[in-house]
């Protein structure tokens, strides 16, 4: 008698983000080489879909901090890429960030093995290894830091060790749970809610006079396709036998070999809209002295800064990385060129109001 195939559904948690959404769209378009295939794709967010959904894709709000509507909203999984996470930098305190980063990952993780799912992919950071120190070239050997300079971080690094420790787990049906971990650099794209648009209104509005940071400062970038693909392919080798036993319980810087200066990154965006950034920057020592005044300012009126410690760590002095595992072990690449990743970026900003 023939064994029933069980249909392969993916479920993109977080499908509503910015790489959530990509993620979305390329599942649901034409087969690349390289990816697995899936015969149901279903985004599950408690956002709405923020645009027309495509073809074949099936939408459920949700709440990942909800153990309930999270597995009713998994059931029938076959393979599940968490993308949700709550990014917040500033220096007030933010809830959310715990309850989605840290204890929605563990809701995923129990669903999955309470719903046998065997395989789960999640969405990490760079950040899980941004300390004091700079990092030029960095690879996956670096420790996550003792001390984590911000609780965004240290929810990353909670959030990532729940997800690799639950690979080998066993399934409530039998089976097994099979995990892996994509540490992105700083995504970029259309659609990007974050640094970009962010950026280029402060320094618009005249509340960056002086850039901040080393001139000769690296900060990595990748283009969102190319997350998405380093997603799919670590689902595929989690899927093959073959492979499966070099993947599983890894993680994975993704960038694309282009590690700029964050303000010259800026610049090609700033110039469709005419917004000049300004050249002379602030001297390191002063830059950190600033920010912890910033930071005794907030302590005492609340109010946010343009920028403090956790800024001037990422970009105000070399914070970048080898993906030369992910290569190796996923057969990755980038399928997007830097030069045509920020052409595309380009065209989109210049749709924007700033």
């Amino acid at each position: 008698m023939n064994e029933v195939r069980r249909e392969q559904k993916a479920v993109v948690i977080g499908g509503s983000g910015f790489v959530g959404k990509r993620l979305v769209e390329l599942l649901a378009g034409p087969p690349r080489e390289g990816w697995p295939r899936f015969d149901a794709i279903v985004t599950v967010d408690r956002a709405p879909y923020p645009s027309a959904l495509p073809a074949g894709v099936t939408e459920v709000r949700a709440d990942i901090t909800r153990p309930s509507e999270l597995r009713a909203a998994l059931a029938g999984a076959h393979t599940v890429f968490h993308l949700a996470s709550v990014v917040h930098v500033g220096l007030g305190k933010s809830a959310a960030i715990d309850d989605v980063n840290v204890r929605g990952t563990q809701n995923v993780v129990e669903a999955c093995l309470a719903l046998d799912v065997p395989f789960l992919v999640y969405t990490s950071s760079e950040d899980v290894v941004l300390d004091r120190e700079p990092v030029a070239g960095g690879d996956e050997s670096i420790p996550y830091p003792s001390r984590p300079i911000h609780d965004y971080v240290r929810t990353k690094i909670e959030g990532e060790r729940i997800a690799l420790g639950a690979n080998g787990r066993a399934l409530a049906g039998g089976g097994t749970l099979h995990t892996s971990a994509i540490r992105p650099t700083h995504v970029y794209g259309p659609e990007d809610p974050h640094a970009i648009t962010t950026a280029l209104r402060e320094i618009a509005a005249g509340k960056m006079p002086l850039l901040i940071g080393e001139a000769s400062a690296r900060f990595d970038v990748v283009y969102v396709d190319n997350v998405v693909h380093a997603h799919l392919l670590a689902a595929a080798c989690l899927h093959d036998e073959s492979r499966r036993g070099r993947v599983a319980g890894r993680a994975y810087f993704v960038g694309e070999g282009h590690a700029p200066n964050f303000f010259d990154f800026l610049r090609p965006f700033a110039a469709v809209h005419g917004i000049d950034i300004p050249r002379r920057r602030l001297p390191k020592r002063l830059a950190f002295a600033i920010a912890d005044l910033n930071a005794l300012v907030h302590r005492v009126t609340g109010l946010e800064p343009t920028f403090h410690r956790f800024h001037l760590y990422v970009i105000g002095q070399d914070f970048f990385f080898s993906d030369r595992r992910a290569r190796e072990e996923l057969g990755y690449a980038p399928i997007v060129p830097s030069t045509e990743g920020i052409e595309r970026t380009k065209a989109w900003v210049k749709t924007l109001k700033l």
